[in-house]
């Protein structure tokens, strides 16, 4: 469906895209205080299952929150007319291009000297270039196969450590840094329409 900047689909497709983020955000915060839990506690079976749940949420939500700002850019909800091996390859090469964007941006203010202190290290970016082959279609496989599809491929062929150890970096500069301007929020919490409006009418105002 096309998206035409400035009309009613695009108001409600903004709307979808704050609202993936914030709940990619969740997933974030819910994963942060599972994965603190258990090293500072210990290992557990239960803390493991939740760390794993909530991180696989947090990859899920932040693949659809990248392509649905893409597919606003490009003024349509399906992003593109591709179909097949080339959608697929088209889809890829975004998301490799999103993370050599925010990569290269934090290494530019290290240079220019616009950085924050806690991100001085520029060598902790440059050696995270190139950005590694197999990244995107790793990343949208297991935001497939981890939050979406529940098959025996899950736990046979997938294991979330690795990909968290190989990619978690890329996955958090993309988080903040493409995240940001959506992210921001008043000292009110913001209004998504039916989403915000879910059973209001059966609560007590």
């Amino acid at each position: 469906m096309k998206i035409e900047m400035g009309t009613a689909e695009d108001y409600h497709h903004c709307i979808a895209i704050k609202h993936e983020y914030f709940k990619c955000r969740d997933a974030f915060e819910q994963f942060r205080k599972s994965a603190e839990s258990l090293i500072l506690s210990g290992y557990e079976k239960q803390k493991s299952y939740r760390a794993y749940n909530s991180y696989s949420y947090f990859i899920h939500h932040l693949y659809e929150f990248l392509l649905a700002c893409h597919a606003r850019d490009y003024e349509n909800s399906n992003i593109t007319n591709k179909k097949g091996p080339e959608r697929i390859e088209f889809l890829d090469s975004l998301i490799t291009e999103d993370t050599y964007r925010v990569v290269k941006a934090r290494i530019d203010r290290i240079k220019q000297g616009r950085a924050p202190s806690h991100e001085n290290d520029i060598s902790h970016y440059e050696q995270l270039l190139p950005i590694p082959e197999l990244f995107a279609l790793d990343f949208r496989v297991h935001r497939n196969k981890l939050a979406g599809h529940a098959s025996y491929e899950r736990t046979k062929n997938f294991n979330l450590t690795n990909f968290y150890e190989k990619y978690h970096f890329y996955l958090y500069l993309l988080y903040v840094d493409v995240g940001d301007s959506w992210g921001r929020q008043s000292t009110e919490f913001p209004e998504f329409e039916d989403v915000t409006n879910f059973m209001r009418t059966m609560v007590r105002k």
